[in-house]
């Protein structure tokens, strides 16, 4: 079962799984290990947190030591039609280790900018984000 939330936007799902409406699961039955993505579309939102991304302050420069940590990052894909600048930008959240925004030209501090996290789980549909929202770990069950 797969169930994305999110507001202000229209959501699709690929590998056939097609439109979806937030917070309503829908049955999947791949016959392998199956990658879903999840694109919601909205250009507001889309602009608000590319522009509080390209805000964050530069990562301090030379070596850093960073804990390892093997957990979720969040993949974004910046795309609004006909808008200079917006043409499929990436950037990669990794709220945990070094606690950074990767792309857009520079790496970036995630962690210096509660107002960031905020604005992307508001742009998720979130209520109530915050960084301890976004930070989570891989777990295998027994």
């Amino acid at each position: 079962t797969l169930t994305g939330t999110f507001s202000g936007g229209s959501g699709v799902v690929d590998n056939g799984v097609g439109a979806v409406s937030t917070a309503v699961a829908k049955t999947v039955s791949p016959a392998t290990t199956t990658t879903y993505s999840l694109t919601v579309t909205n250009a507001a939102a889309a602009r608000a947190v590319a522009a509080s991304a390209c805000a964050l302050p530069d990562a301090p420069k030379g070596a850093q030591a960073c804990p390892v940590e093997f957990a979720v990052s969040y993949h974004l894909v910046f795309v609004v039609r006909g808008e200079k600048g917006m043409g499929g930008e990436a950037i990669d959240v990794n709220p945990t280790g070094c606690q950074s925004v990767t792309g857009l030209g520079t790496v970036r501090e995630a962690m210096s900018s509660i107002a960031f996290f905020r604005l992307l789980g508001s742009a998720m549909g979130l209520k109530n984000a915050s960084y301890l929202t976004f930070r989570g770990a891989f777990r295998t069950g027994s």
